[in-house]
């Protein structure tokens, strides 16, 4: 009886303690995915203060009334994120009424931004997509590459606009290839 009694003891413990470590909750898949990022990010940067580091909080909880959050680590570029904001300020328009005028309608969305080897690559949405003057299509791919330029690793911009550079804006230019800030008085035309 004893022994019994001892195995069933065992027992309970061996599956209490099974229980209670089962249900430490780490976010393995962000772990490993926010270490991938890091390696791919320091194989291509050799400026690793290029990196910023967030912890970005969602909804955790398991039960409706219970409110928990989980954080999960993100690793982002801190060059990609200012030329995503500064394609963002140039979609809102200026900030004050007076003689400066939108160069995008501001139902635009910056769907896609990656920077590799100094180019910085931007896909816009169709709203982008209206016809434009010679002059009024000019006027605003100087904008977009004078404005991302400014990030010191950008050289050049590859607009595009639903995944095509084909037939955008007024179609008066050119955009198959990057344009720098020196490209553009000098820019082919179609």
């Amino acid at each position: 009886m004893k022994n019994h009694f001892n195995i069933l003891l065992y027992s309970i413990i061996i599956i209490s303690s099974l229980l209670l470590t089962s249900c430490t909750k780490k976010d393995t898949v962000s772990i490993t995915n926010s270490e991938k990022e890091k390696k791919i990010a320091f194989s291509k940067d050799s400026d690793n203060n290029n990196l910023l580091d967030l912890k970005i909080y969602f909804d955790s909880s398991s039960k409706l009334n219970n409110v928990k959050v989980s954080q999960e680590k993100r690793v982002i570029k801190k060059d990609e994120l200012l030329a995503e904001t500064i394609m963002n300020e140039l979609i809102k328009g200026p900030s004050v009424k007076g003689q400066l005028s939108p160069i995008l309608p501001n139902d635009t969305r910056l769907l896609t931004l990656s920077i590799k080897d100094n180019i910085a690559y931007i896909n816009l949405s169709k709203e982008a997509n209206i016809p434009m003057t010679f002059s009024k299509e000019k006027t605003c791919i100087k904008s977009i590459v004078l404005s991302l330029t400014q990030v010191s690793t950008i050289n050049k911009v590859k607009i595009s606009i639903e995944n095509t550079d084909i037939n955008i804006f007024g179609n008066n230019f050119d955009l198959s290839k990057p344009v720098g800030k020196e490209d553009v008085e000098n820019i082919k035309q179609n």
